[in-house]
């Protein structure tokens, strides 16, 4: 998918993030961008953003990032594991990047194409409007060649 194609994923074709109003911001071959805006209906009993809206926002940029890397090649994308750290209360709008490891996507579309299915660890995090990151971790995807 190229980024067109993510943008179009991301507003259109996944209901939760539709719903939660997430949005994808900045995308690249190795990296993805996306805001969750502010909702007091995502909040939790002390008014900070519930943490499964933060893992909403955290596994949708990581998908977007694994579906970027591998840009012209057909694959499922799904997500098979997740490790999030919540490090501070997260308050207003939320922005969450993902990196997928590595410097070469290419490496990455020679072991799918080899193998037919690779489980990769992005990297995650999650800032509040004043940039402090208040969730860090990675989302494992499971890529599989269609």
């Amino acid at each position: 998918m190229n980024p067109a194609d993510v943008y179009d994923f991301v507003a259109t074709r996944i209901p939760l993030v539709k719903r939660l109003g997430i949005r994808a911001i900045d995308l690249s071959p190795s990296t993805a961008r996306v805001q969750l805006p502010f909702d007091p209906e995502l909040t939790n009993h002390s008014g900070s953003v519930h943490t499964s809206a933060q893992f909403a926002i955290a596994e949708t940029a990581a998908l977007a990032a694994g579906l970027l890397s591998l840009n012209g090649m057909e694959v499922t994308c799904s997500s098979k594991g997740c490790e999030l750290r919540f490090r501070k209360p997260a308050r207003g709008d939320l922005w969450a990047s993902a990196q997928m490891p590595g410097s070469d996507p290419s490496e990455l579309k020679q072991r799918l194409i080899a193998e037919g299915k690779v489980d990769v660890a992005v990297l995650v995090e999650v800032i509040d409007p004043n940039g402090e990151r208040v969730a860090e971790g990675s989302v494992t995807l499971s890529l599989r060649r269609m």
